[in-house]
């Protein structure tokens, strides 16, 4: 989804790199039945038109220097799983704007589904040299790391975003265990809180301050 979503939704302009990161979160947090962005949920299971790919394919054809028709038609493919196709949108977008945060991220996603994670994290880095609080790139760096349980680089990935926006509940639990995994246990149990003050019914947070003796 998206470029455009966020805490701008009160009729607000949306960053062009949020608006297609928010399209395309049922891709990058696929084991999620949805995921809260800016008080926005997304659906993992929203579908493309069948007609998207065409409808798009033709906007390129029509103006070839519009970026965004190049994003969207690199989306509708990688929801197709043309993920070479995709990639080749994406590519044309960044020859003529090397810092687009929206096609980086996609890229980074596609290698992520296709079985490149050393190619994924360098290209969720390119993405946060650009955007340091980019949300989902932290996240899927965090995710990637915690499960190498490394858990001090999934922290460098995490910290900033949890700082600067803090309204991200999961991102806040994920720093927490990464502090609890390193013994950091006074630092777990305020990220911990954090999530639960943005977002109560937090299970995952709520357990992990009982299993700490915490209430």
């Amino acid at each position: 989804m998206t470029a455009n979503a966020g805490d701008r939704l009160a009729g607000q302009r949306f960053p062009r790199w949020f608006v297609f990161l928010v399209l395309i979160l049922m891709l990058a947090l696929a084991g999620l039945g949805g995921y809260v962005v800016r008080g926005l949920m997304v659906d993992k299971d929203a579908v493309t038109p069948d007609d998207a790919v065409a409808d798009w394919e033709q906007k390129v054809t029509e103006d070839p220097d519009d970026l965004d028709s190049h994003l969207s038609l690199g989306f509708a493919y990688q929801q197709d799983k043309e993920y070479d196709k995709a990639l080749e949108q994406y590519d044309q977008v960044l020859a003529k704007e090397a810092g687009n945060t929206a096609a980086l991220y996609n890229k980074a996603v596609i290698y992520m589904e296709t079985g490149q994670p050393k190619l994924a994290e360098e290209t969720y880095w390119d993405v946060l040299e650009v955007v340091p609080d980019h949300v989902l790139a932290a996240k899927a760096l965090g995710e990637y790391y915690m499960s190498k349980e490394q858990y001090k680089s999934a922290l460098v990935a995490l910290e900033l975003v949890v700082e600067k926006r803090p309204e991200f509940a999961d991102l806040q639990y994920l720093a927490g265990v990464c502090y609890e995994k390193l013994g950091r246990t006074a630092d777990a149990i305020e990220r911990y809180r954090e999530a639960l003050r943005y977002a109560p019914d937090f299970i995952d947070a709520r357990d992990a301050l009982t299993a700490l003796g915490v209430q």
